[in-house]
């Protein structure tokens, strides 16, 4: 497989087999840090993962593919990230305040199209901040990243049943998120007349 020879490359320290890797996935990379951090952190976590990705190439066994092992690096690398930004913001806010959610650059045609979507991706995004980091992971890669409960266990070092126990409660917590907040807003979160 042409990972499988990239990586023998890279980990001998050829820096166009690495740059190949990263091509092919950084689009993998910054999708599930997106989805685990928001637009805050991703571009952050996708270079660090990068760096953790090139340092730890010659550990890289070839007994599950790079793509697995790559998940698993941006996980741990996610879930490092937001512990250290919940440390950070508990030292710098008294609790009361919410991180910003800044616009996304756009090149979207239609403003109004590009408005609901930034407002769903917000509420998204806020609604996935109440989910157990491990139910996050789960939920991301299982219902945002397409894997199966087999791929995810291996990628999460679970068993199955846990994978599948972990998706079904990130589901769960994160439609409640959701539906407690468009409770919120209809209960006079809304517009003030």
């Amino acid at each position: 497989m042409e990972d499988r020879r990239l990586v023998a490359r890279a980990s001998e320290g050829d820096v166009e087999a690495f740059a190949k890797l990263v091509r092919a996935h950084s689009s993998l990379v910054y999708r599930v840090s997106l989805r685990m951090l928001g637009n805050d952190y991703a571009q952050d976590a996708s270079q660090e993962v990068w760096v953790r990705v090139w340092r730890n190439l010659k550990g890289f066994r070839s007994e599950s593919a790079f793509s697995t092992w790559l998940y698993r690096i941006t996980l741990n690398t996610c879930l490092t990230t937001r512990r250290r930004e919940a440390r950070r913001q508990k030292r710098e806010y008294s609790g009361e305040e919410m991180s910003y959610l800044p616009e996304p650059s756009g090149g979207d045609s239609d403003p109004e199209a590009a408005v609901l979507s930034t407002e769903r991706r917000e509420e998204m995004e806020a609604a996935l901040r109440h989910v157990r980091a491990e139910h996050r992971a789960a939920l991301v890669l299982r219902h945002m990243e397409g894997l199966s409960y087999a791929e995810i266990a291996e990628v999460l070092q679970v068993p199955d049943g846990t994978a599948k126990g972990w998706a079904s409660r990130g589901r769960a917590a994160l439609l409640m998120a959701l539906a407690q907040e468009r409770g919120q807003e209809s209960m006079g979160g809304g517009d003030a007349s």
